[in-house]
């Protein structure tokens, strides 16, 4: 009994159920996965111009949702930690505002110099527009697409485009009505971002109004008449909360240097490292047999017994102190601080017994919920393969795992004496089995038929949803699955109960993966792949964000209109790898309008987009991904949803393939961008 191989495609090998062993890498194919596996498999200047930053599991913190007095003043974030950010902007202009300045600016900063008297080229604004470059950034209302909303201490808005005919001198013009003048810019740089001090300004004062972009362009060498674009993106009347920390790798190999987990708070101009496999440290991992401490020999690995090798999928924990992630094979899970004074360090609220039965082998991607964290309860949901023990149980330390998984808690916060002895597995099993039902469980899942994956928790704590699917492949979803749906249980104090599937998100055919709550927990994010097939669903061109009500009301799933490229940019979806939606901490409402925000990851082009280098654990489209944000607007009284375009976060590192974020109130070291 053993779980299914990964990647059969990569290994020539047909898949069938074989022992996990980490000496027998190339005779067993793939069951010995390496880093970019686990990763993958988780999808649980100055002046105004923009440097190309490049930039660069699941939040617990809830439910929160604000019905709107709160106001204040908008802020950009002021770095990562714990932010006092205001639930709304206060207004302190109504009509003709002055936050855009009276005069042009000018930027010189660009390959070519601006040439004299350049507003003279250009002449009046014009109306008949045509031939215009490809904007890129901000997605702007054109057509059909509804463009952007951006939350008001967002990023500032940065504007890319491709100019359409070797154009080499640009007008950038911001319209809205309640502005005394436009904000004009000439540049001859096809990438500028609003300076910070204009964006605070008009973020504070234009809410739902359309802020109208028009950019024309024309040759310095022979002018002529300009060619031009316009659309609109808009500003909503709320803040974002929380920071955002994710999952970024350069490469397949194990390798300490290329993983880590990356973070910023909401409007921070770049990143700071969270957490790093080096800062972990050694934390006498065990090989899967329990019979001594874990030993990776891939050539890079760190070259230490019991030593953390890789930070994978994650998830916070609700105090935001630190994250819950899935180490390297045998997929034993690791709980770390990202508090500045402290990165790495096991909690102190983490007992040893608790962090011995979280090392068991062969779990998956976890999940947390502030409903079920305090003081004496502090507790985790995972994955859990059922294993035969060489004592003939189904819990502990073994080489052999069945591939059926499902899901079990863990009480962070409680204690058993789980020893560890050389040579001897016994006694460790048979605490493991002594501590099952007070510090750790396994949760009934009665009327399911198929394997447990990549669970999302409800705030509250009362619900779980997760991925139900045929084949489990350590902890993650596996190949040649008849049907991937989610499905929801009743924590019911960790006994669970009968599932559910949940309506809009268990069509037949069609595969649904990587579920989580909302803020409020009334709607689910998901990844949709419309046609189910036998490869792999992870990191697949075709996966989609798509949204549903929680309690099934809604019955029909809305695909995100975020999940569709530029269209000028020549992509569409399916095809772009949209994958691995993460709400935000906090759904505020305003003047009858719930506020709703999301990152997911994207292989949609960007600048200086890269691949993974081909190796044999790398997936098939090797297209590095970054992170995009989306807005959600509810109307309360109908219940209608409004959903955006995407929006790009340019201050992530770009030659790094970032994944899996996740969003909540981490309190990670400050971002300090000079």
């Amino acid at each position: 009994m053993a779980v299914f191989l990964a990647h059969r495609e990569f290994c020539g090998i047909t898949p069938t159920l074989v022992a996990h062993d980490s000496h027998m890498k190339l005779a067993l194919g793939c069951t010995y996965t390496s880093l970019a596996f686990l990763g993958w498999a988780c999808a649980t200047n100055s002046d105004g111009q923009a440097a190309d930053l490049g930039v660069g599991g699941a939040g617990a913190d809830g439910p929160s949702v604000v019905d709107g007095d709160d106001a204040g003043v908008v802020g950009l974030g002021g770095g990562s930690g714990v932010v006092d950010t205001p639930d709304k902007p206060t207004p302190n202009c109504t009509t003709s505002c002055k936050d855009f300045p009276a005069a042009p600016l000018m930027d010189d900063s660009g390959p070519i110099p601006l040439p004299s008297s350049v507003g003279s080229l250009f002449g009046k604004p014009a109306d008949n527009l045509s031939g215009g470059p490809c904007v890129l950034e901000p997605s702007l209302a054109v057509g059909a697409a509804p463009g952007a909303l951006l939350p008001a201490n967002w990023l500032r808005p940065r504007v890319r485009f491709n100019p359409a005919g070797g154009e080499d001198v640009f007008e950038i013009r911001f319209h809205t009505e309640r502005e005394a003048n436009d904000l004009v810019v000439y540049t001859t740089n096809t990438t500028w971002a609003m300076p910070k001090a204009i964006w605070q300004a008009v973020a504070q004062n234009v809410h739902r109004e359309p802020i109208v972009v028009t950019i024309r362009g024309l040759h310095a060498s022979s002018p002529g008449t300009p060619v031009g674009t316009r659309g609109s993106f808009q500003i909503a009347p709320v803040n974002a909360r929380g920071s955002l920390v994710y999952w970024a790798t350069t490469s397949t190999e194990v390798d300490p240097d290329t993983s880590k987990l990356v973070g910023f708070a909401v409007g921070d101009e770049g990143v700071v490292d969270a957490l790093t496999v080096d800062q972990v440290g050694n934390r006498s991992v065990l090989a899967p047999t329990g019979l001594e401490l874990r030993n990776t020999p891939d050539a890079n690995a760190v070259k230490a017994a019991g030593h953390v090798q890789c930070i994978g999928c994650h998830v916070s924990t609700p105090d935001g102190d630190a994250v819950a992630f899935t180490d390297l094979w045998p997929w034993n899970g690791v709980v770390a601080s990202v508090k500045e004074d402290d990165a790495g360090a096991l909690p102190d609220y983490v007992t040893g017994g608790a962090a011995r039965l979280l090392g068991q082998p062969w779990l998956g991607m976890m999940a947390s919920s502030k409903g079920r964290w305090s003081e004496a309860q502090r507790l985790l949901v995972s994955s859990y393969s059922r294993r035969t023990t060489a004592q003939g149980g189904d819990v502990g330390f073994d080489l052999i795992s069945t591939g059926n998984d499902g899901l079990a808690w863990f009480n962070l916060a409680a204690d058993a004496d789980v020893p560890f002895s050389p040579g001897n597995s016994a006694a460790l099993n048979r605490a493991v089995a002594e501590a099952e039902g007070t510090v750790w469980g396994r949760i009934a899942l009665n009327g399911e038929t198929r394997s447990a994956i990549a669970p999302t928790w409800s705030h509250d704590g009362d619900d779980l949803v997760y991925t139900s699917a045929d084949v489990a492949q350590d902890g993650r979803i596996g190949a040649g699955n008849d049907e991937v749906d989610l499905h929801r249980v009743p924590f019911n104090a960790g006994q669970g109960g009968a599932v559910k599937a949940v309506e809009g998100a268990a069509e037949p055919g069609v595969a649904e993966y990587y579920p989580s709550f909302s803020a409020d927990d009334q709607f689910l994010a998901f990844n949709r792949l419309a046609t189910l097939d036998d490869k792999s669903v992870y990191y697949r061109p075709e996966g989609e964000i798509f949204v549903v009500r929680s309690d099934g009301s809604s019955r029909a799933a809305i695909r995100l209109a975020a999940n569709e490229p530029v269209a000028c940019s020549g992509e569409t979806s399916p095809g772009v790898i949209n994958s691995w939606a993460k709400w935000s901490p906090s759904v505020i409402e305003h003047e009858g309008k719930k506020y709703y925000f999301l990152v997911f990851s994207s292989a949609r082009a960007y600048p200086g987009q890269g691949e993974i280098p081909e190796g044999p654990f790398s997936p098939p489209d090797r297209r590095m991904s970054q992170l995009y944000m989306a807005t959600i607007v509810e109307d309360v009284a109908s219940g209608d949803l409004e959903t955006f375009d995407a929006v790009y976060l340019w201050n992530q590192v770009g030659d790094w393939s970032n994944l899996t974020p996740a969003w909540d109130v981490f309190q990670i070291p400050l971002v300090d961008v000079k």
